[in-house]
């Protein structure tokens, strides 16, 4: 019989590559639009020398062209976070939870859902790699089951030693988005709370949506 600690490992590992597969698309959306400021400054400067415009116009346009290359790189190496963060990393709630919901916003409206938060002023400390894990697999549960479009808002408040984030659904009455083949597989209860015990986060199935509790971090 196999250990059980091996088989919450191996429940574990799979949820963590469904998420990873879950979010890759929008990950490669994010990056493309990176480099999207790039070809067209790129672009501008060969008209520029093809015109043959002065030294200083076509400096401005280097120097232009290398702070956008730097704010690429940066921005780039931010999104890599989600494939491989570093687990020691702090992180305040809202600022976390903003990214989050800019992260995967766009990919739920292409089916229907409206993703929001209303906790960007928080800052008290989690640990970065137990949030980016959990909520985002939260969120994408809660939008698989959902029997059609609807609107999902994330709340957060701080409870002595622990953040609370409430993820609600409210369903919409408008008829549902025309039907796309999954980029992988849905992500299930199991699957939350495997990345839940993993990361030392509660998890509760209220009424209204998903509650997720987040030890604070010093």
């Amino acid at each position: 019989m196999m250990p059980t600690a091996t088989i919450e490992s191996a429940h574990e590992e799979a949820a963590r590559y469904a998420l990873l597969r879950r979010i890759a698309p929008t990950l490669r959306h994010h990056l493309a639009g990176e480099f999207q400021p790039l070809g067209m400054m790129a672009a501008l400067l060969e008209r520029r020398l093809q015109q043959r415009a002065d030294p200083a116009s076509l400096q401005e346009h280097c120097a232009s062209l290398g702070q956008l290359s730097r704010q690429a790189a940066e921005h780039c190496m931010a999104l890599m976070s989600w494939v491989s963060p570093k687990p020691d990393t702090n992180v305040a709630v809202g600022p976390a939870v903003k990214d989050c919901v800019q992260l995967l916003a766009t990919g739920l409206r292409f089916r229907g859902f409206g993703l929001s938060s209303r906790c960007d002023e928080l800052t008290a400390p989690v640990a970065g790699h137990a949030l980016r894990s959990v909520l985002p697999a939260a969120i994408l549960h809660l939008s698989d089951e959902a029997a059609g479009p609807a609107d999902l808002h994330i709340e957060a408040q701080v409870h002595g030693a622990a953040v609370t984030l409430l993820i609600s659904l409210q369903a919409l009455d408008r008829a549902p988005e025309p039907a796309s083949a999954a980029d992988y597989r849905r992500l299930r209860w199991v699957d939350v709370c495997a990345l839940a015990q993993a990361e030392s986060v509660k998890v509760e199935r209220p009424p209204e949506g998903l509650l997720l509790r987040l030890p604070t971090l010093a």
